[in-house]
């Protein structure tokens, strides 16, 4: 069995409470992007000042996330310097932060914010970077996740046969490692992604829009 999370993109609070409670009852942990429209073109929620307060409300644990007593939040920080706002995110009570290599000329701060919070860090990586970047990191993160595209923040993007091949190499050079992937994890993609060397599949589109989530969702985790 591989570790299925659900990814969502909200631009709002209600965004964020509808799409949570969508997947909440099947699944444990949930993965939240965040855009800043610095590192990515898109914005999202809070960076595009909608329901921003809630954010400060939520790093001030004056709230908590939406079904935060049955789901864990993973934010996937698609920011460029993560190392000056993940001690923000981590306040408001994510289990585990994934940050992108190609975001900062800092990383290690990452990890070590991150590891003194006692909160996972994961390393992202679009499939266009150079997988040497990695080497100094991968044994001080819980893993690796590659993007299926160099096109981020956006739902439905197709997954790119660069980012299947940047899979199969990492695999080769750090075996031992958890290797995620999001953009374009399908029922359809799913087996190509496996056999590349892929255990934890991170997908938006096809189980959010899927007629029967659950369904969708137990089938990518068989």
């Amino acid at each position: 069995m591989f570790k299925v999370l659900p990814s969502i993109i909200p631009h709002s609070k209600q965004e964020l409470e509808d799409q949570i409670a969508l997947v909440a009852p099947f699944a444990k942990m949930v993965q939240v992007d965040i855009c800043d429209g610095v590192f990515t073109a898109e914005k999202t929620w809070p960076y595009n000042f909608v329901d921003a307060e809630f954010f400060d409300e939520l790093k001030r644990e004056e709230t908590g996330w939406p079904k935060w007593e049955d789901v864990e939040i993973e934010a996937h920080l698609m920011v460029q310097n993560p190392e000056t706002v993940c001690e923000d995110w981590i306040k408001t009570g994510v289990t585990s932060i994934v940050a992108h290599i190609e975001a900062t000329k800092n990383f290690q701060k990452v990890i070590d914010i991150c590891r003194e919070q006692n909160v996972e860090i994961w390393i992202a990586i679009k499939p266009s970077t150079d997988v040497n970047l990695l080497a100094p990191f991968v044994a001080q993160v819980n893993g690796i996740q590659v993007m299926g595209s160099d096109t981020l923040g956006e739902h439905s993007v197709e997954l790119e046969n660069s980012a299947v091949e940047k899979i199969k190499l990492l695999r080769e050079m750090f075996p031992e490692s958890i290797i995620a992937v999001d953009i374009g994890v399908s029922l359809e993609t799913k087996d190509e992604l496996v056999d590349a060397g892929v255990t934890k599949l991170i997908s938006g589109s096809a189980i959010l829009d899927a007629e029967n989530p659950q369904e969708v969702f137990d089938e990518l985790s068989a």
